[in-house]
């Protein structure tokens, strides 16, 4: 079956000029030091690759594969894949695709300042603050999605059954049925 097409959240465009603003800003934090870049598989490699092409600094990366398992309630995330990452007294720049619940975030960020790294700022493709279980704010966000999850993001990355990622824009489809789900992310048109 065709995979149906996107509806265009965010531009090729628009992606362009907030990476762009966003490694100004990581440039202008970091001036003059050295920069391990972490991403999680595999959402975030379109990302990263533009980021790290626009920070004009030393940088090392690294790659971290997660899962979270929800079982009554409860939700554990694992680590289930890293590349060696030396962390300590290292500035960390953690890259992540979509910041909602906030518990994946608050549990990398613990595991990663547990490890003494000399400094640790986030950076994420899209914030959905509203969806928050957990009070964490990334340093910069791409873009901020708000309104109810009535549409799933895909794209630049991110993916539906491992379809979309090669997309050069953030788009949105339909929610697909409820055993595809954890295949995608739901949002519905947002700001920036």
């Amino acid at each position: 079956m065709p995979l149906p097409r996107p509806e265009v959240l965010y531009s090729e465009e628009q992606i362009r000029r907030r990476i762009a603003e966003i490694a100004g800003e990581v440039t202008q934090q970091f001036q003059g030091q050295d920069l391990c870049v972490v991403a999680l598989m595999k959402s975030c490699m379109v990302f990263m690759a533009d980021l790290i092409r626009a920070v004009p600094l030393d940088a090392t990366c690294h790659f971290l594969r997660v899962t979270s398992l929800r079982d009554e309630g409860a939700v554990r995330t694992d680590i289930v894949y890293s590349t060696e990452i030396p962390y300590e007294g290292r500035n960390i720049l953690l890259l992540d695709d979509i910041v909602d619940t906030g518990i994946t975030l608050s549990f990398l960020a613990d595991h990663i300042r547990e490890r003494k790294p000399r400094s640790l700022k986030v950076a994420v493709l899209i914030d959905k603050p509203g969806e928050r279980k957990i009070d964490v704010h990334p340093d910069w966000a791409a873009f901020t999605a708000t309104g109810p999850n009535e549409r799933f993001i895909v794209g630049y990355g991110l993916d539906h059954a491992e379809g979309y990622r090669g997309l050069p824009y953030l788009g949105t489809i339909p929610r697909p049925t409820p055993a595809d789900e954890g295949a995608a992310h739901r949002t519905s048109p947002g700001s920036e």
